[in-house]
């Protein structure tokens, strides 16, 4: 059946150009912000060691400042992502340098008097290293003194190896600050990437819009940045300097940085950062030029709205006075005292009056979707700019902070024990017939209603995936509702359903479980990792003992041991009292055994891991395991 996109709807036109009276579209000050001492363009395209194009800033030519909004965009959309192609080379102040837009996140540069303070370091390898090229052609060729992490997002630690050398970290040459423990900043970071990572790169090449071609009927930006490169190396080195307590401070580069650590905010470890002697403060994304999630459409933990606005408003109390400029790990900087205290004025409100109008609804009996029907900013909220909702939109974030706060049960007890959808889609098309759940959705599609559409037309698809007219016709209504949304996941979201309804599953083009995070994993996590592909029901009567000896460069082992049942995987450290398997081997090799048993002969052939005992428990082991497919479908059964 498969077609390209088809053009927006008389009505959704009309509700494009009537979105526009909501925004104040004269306001013109982030373009300006954005071009601000630009010292140099991109150089061109991201490539990739064997020269694919992960990158290619020309992909983005349509969103010129001057060209007018196409009426298959939210005019705000439109405008958020026409300031986020502008990219390059720029300085914040004078020691402070941004790579901005050749990723999803920025890179900072700090020049100190005998180093470069790198503070976040891009999503990608590749992107990294042509940020540092520009960096060493442009400012200084200092050597890198110390790296940075702001919070446990892949998007700020996966460039690192494009930023240093994996030896200088060793030798403690070039210190790692994150914040956190070491343990739990690296339980964090890999543990979110890996453990769900193949739902979560599934969701996420819908929510980010990869899938889609770069066009006004496809892929804007991702709101928070130009977008996620494809095929990208993700690489991970393990902080060397925690911060865990506020009000730390660092010699890095011959500069003072101060540390406001900030746990269970837009990541589970992140921390807020102050240079006195630049006036110069980033709150990593607790603030940016967006209202964030508080609940990820490509699925994490869910976090604390509460905790964004505290800890917005302990950062106003310690340095408002004295900041000068505010530099984003996303997004462009804010200048001048007052116009930083206003930005973080207005994002430590916006995420204050979420949390607290959601649970007051709450509390006078709403449940989630009800109080997000309900609740809108205040005006001078929601006409500011970065309170808009580019990452997160509000009507999700009121729903998050109920599964945050009261869990996922939306008190109705209908909502207790439902039927799964393919069931209740074939009850309800059993009971009012095909034809008529179809007649329906062409009636809501010529009518405008398009949420209707989609709900109705869900049933006939999922009751019967075969049926195209159904199939069509949801691609329509899910097609208008990506062209009206104004936030660019929800965009890609319904714009990735109505190709993928059209056309069939794409390749995933996110991967989040890359072999250098895999390495990376503290080995407890990679325990963890193993047990959830273990299938449960296969594995209810097995009985599996084996001890692991995890080697380290020293040659030094320790212990750990596995077993299996009742259907689930335990591991402890410790030797095991009576293993049926001994598997010695490094960490890199044990992810190897546990996750690809039947290759673990082979290594013990090459005398890479020592096997002694009942080597036939692998394969028991290995019948156990769940490949996951990352191809899952989504908008059918």
């Amino acid at each position: 059946m498969g077609h390209g996109p088809k053009q927006p709807s008389a009505a959704t036109v009309e509700a494009n150009r009537a979105a526009a009276a909501r925004y104040a579209l004269d306001d013109r000050s982030d373009f300006a912000d954005a071009d601000r001492d630009l010292i140099a363009p991109l150089p061109g395209r991201v490539l990739r060691e064997d020269g694919l194009v992960l990158f290619d800033p020309r992909d983005f030519a349509f969103l010129a400042e001057d060209a007018p909004c196409p009426d298959s965009v939210n005019p705000s959309l439109w405008r958020q992502s026409q300031v986020l192609s502008k990219g390059g080379l720029y300085k914040v102040v004078d020691g402070v340098y941004q790579v901005r837009n050749n990723d999803i996140a920025n890179l900072t540069v700090v020049e100190g008097e005998d180093g470069l303070v790198v503070v976040d370091c891009a999503g990608s390898v590749e992107s990294a290293r042509q940020g540092m090229a520009l960096v060493r052609e442009h400012v200084s060729d200092k050597p890198v003194a110390a790296v940075v992490y702001t919070h446990t997002h892949a998007d700020h630690y996966g460039g690192v190896k494009g930023i240093v050398d994996p030896a200088d970290v060793a030798s403690g040459k070039v210190p790692i600050l994150a914040p956190g423990t070491i343990a739990s900043f690296d339980k964090f970071a890999i543990s979110e990437n890996v453990i769900a990572g193949t739902a979560m790169s599934r969701r996420a090449s819908y929510a980010f819009g990869s899938l889609l071609d770069k066009n006004p009927l496809g892929h804007i930006t991702c709101g928070i940045g130009i977008g996620l490169p494809a095929g990208f190396t993700l690489s991970y080195l393990s902080p060397t300097d925690p911060i865990t307590e506020t009000g730390t401070k660092r010699q890095l580069a011959g500069l003072e940085f101060e540390f406001l650590y900030a746990p269970d905010t837009e990541a589970p470890e992140e921390m807020h950062i102050w240079i006195p002697q630049l006036g110069a403060l980033t709150c990593a994304e607790n603030a940016n030029h967006t209202l964030h999630n508080v609940q990820t459409l490509r699925g994490a933990r869910t976090r604390d709205a509460r905790n964004f606005a505290r800890y917005l408003d302990e950062t106003l109390q310690r340095w408002g006075d004295d900041v000068r400029v505010h530099y984003g790990t996303h997004t462009w900087p804010v200048w001048g005292n007052q116009q930083v205290t206003g930005f973080l004025e207005a994002q430590r409100d916006t995420y204050k009056y979420i949390h607290d109008q959601a649970l007051r609804l709450a509390n006078r009996g709403l449940t989630p979707l009800e109080a997000a029907e309900e609740i809108e900013l205040p005006e001078e909220l929601a006409r500011t700019w970065s309170s808009r909702g580019y990452h997160g939109t509000l009507h999700h974030d009121v729903r998050a902070v109920f599964t945050k706060e009261l869990g996922t049960w939306d008190g109705d007890p209908v909502s207790l024990n439902p039927h799964t959808p393919v069931d209740t889609a074939r009850r309800l098309v059993a009971m009012v017939g095909t034809d008529a759940v179809l007649a329906e959705g062409r009636r809501a599609i010529e009518d405008a209603d398009y949420r209707w559409a989609a709900q109705i037309l869900h049933a006939a698809v999922f009751a019967d995936p075969g049926n195209e007219e159904a199939r069509a016709l949801q691609a329509d209504a899910y097609e208008q509702l990506g062209y009206q949304a104004e936030g660019p996941q929800w965009r890609g979201i319904y714009l990735s359903a109505a190709q993928e309804l059209r056309d069939g599953i794409s390749p995933a083009t996110v991967v989040t479980a890359s072999p250098d995070t895999i390495a990376s994993m503290p080995i407890d996590t990679l325990f963890d990792y193993a047990a959830v592909h273990l299938n449960g029901p296969r594995a209810a009567d097995a009985d599996i003992r084996i001890a692991v000896n995890v080697t380290d460069a020293t040659g030094a082992n320790r212990p750990w041991h596995l077993w299996i049942r009742r259907g689930v995987l335990h591991a402890r450290p410790g030797t095991s009292p009576d293993p049926q398997l001994t598997v010695t081997a490094a960490k890199e090799l044990v992810a190897a055994v546990l996750l690809q048993p039947a290759g673990a002969a082979e290594l013990a052939r090459a005398g890479r891991i020592d096997l002694e005992g009942d080597t036939g428990v692998l394969d028991t082991y290995a019948a156990l395991l769940d490949d996951f497919e990352p191809l899952f479908p989504i908008v059918t059964p």
